[in-house]
C-alpha cells in the first residue's frame, strides 16, 4: 500500500510517460514550438486577467474598512491568495493543451491507435440512432416534448391532446381618423399636421 507521497509520485511518473509516447510521435522540432507557444498562450491571457482582477481589487479595498479590517492587510493578504491561484491556473492550462493539442495531425491519430482497445471504447462517444440521441433512448432528466397543449385539463378520448386555438379579435379605433388638414384635437386651434400631427 501506497501513501499520498508515493501515489502522487506515482501519478507524475505515469503523465510524464504517456506525454513522452505522445511526444514520440511528432517532430522534436514541432513539439518545442508547440510547447512554447502552448506556454506563452496561458501566461499571457492569465496575467492580464490577473491585472485586471488586482485593479478590481484596488478599487474596492477601502470597503473593508467598514467591517473593521485593515484594508492595507486585507489587499496584501487577497493579493497573495490571487496570485497562488494564477499559477495553479497557468500550469492546470498548460498541462490541459500539451495533451489536446498537436503539431501533426496525422502522428496524433497513430498515437492513438497505440493506446489500448479498453481506453478508446470507455471514451468512444455513443452513436445517435433513429429513436433518439443514443441507443438508450432520450435524454436522462429531460421530459419528452408535447405538441397541444390540453383543452380544460383533459385529453381527448382517444388519448390525444387538443390543440388550444387563440382567436384574435380585430384591432378597432376608438376615435375617428383626423385628416391632415382638420384642427388638432388637443384643442390648439391649429391644423393636425402643424401640431400633433408633425411627430405623428
Amino acid at each position: 500500500t501506497r501513501n499520498v507521497e508515493e501515489n502522487g509520485q506515482f501519478l507524475i511518473e505515469r503523465i510524464k510517460d504517456a506525454y513522452e509516447r505522445k511526444s514520440n510521435h511528432e517532430e522534436p522540432s514541432a513539439v518545442k514550438g508547440l510547447e512554447r507557444y502552448i506556454i506563452l498562450n496561458a501566461i499571457d491571457r492569465l496575467w492580464q486577467e490577473h491585472l485586471y482582477a488586482m485593479d478590481a481589487l484596488r478599487e474596492g479595498v477601502y470597503l473593508r474598512s467598514y467591517a473593521q479590517k485593515d484594508p492595507l492587510i486585507e489587499y496584501k493578504t487577497e493579493a497573495f491568495d490571487m496570485f497562488t491561484e494564477l499559477m495553479s491556473n497557468i500550469k492546470n492550462e498548460v498541462l490541459h493543451n500539451l495533451f489536446r493539442s498537436t503539431s501533426n495531425l496525422q502522428a496524433f491519430e497513430t498515437f492513438l491507435s497505440t493506446l489500448p482497445q479498453f481506453l478508446l471504447r470507455e471514451h468512444a462517444p455513443t452513436a445517435p440512432t433513429a429513436n433518439g440521441p443514443t441507443a438508450a433512448g432520450p435524454i436522462p432528466g429531460r421530459r419528452p416534448e408535447r405538441v397541444g397543449a390540453p383543452t380544460n385539463g383533459v385529453d381527448g378520448g382517444n388519448g390525444d391532446s387538443d390543440e388550444v386555438k387563440l382567436e384574435l379579435a380585430p384591432v378597432r379605433r376608438e376615435m375617428p381618423k383626423v385628416g391632415r388638414n382638420d384642427p388638432c384635437p388637443c384643442g390648439s386651434g391649429k391644423k393636425f399636421k402643424n401640431c400633433c400631427g408633425r411627430t405623428a
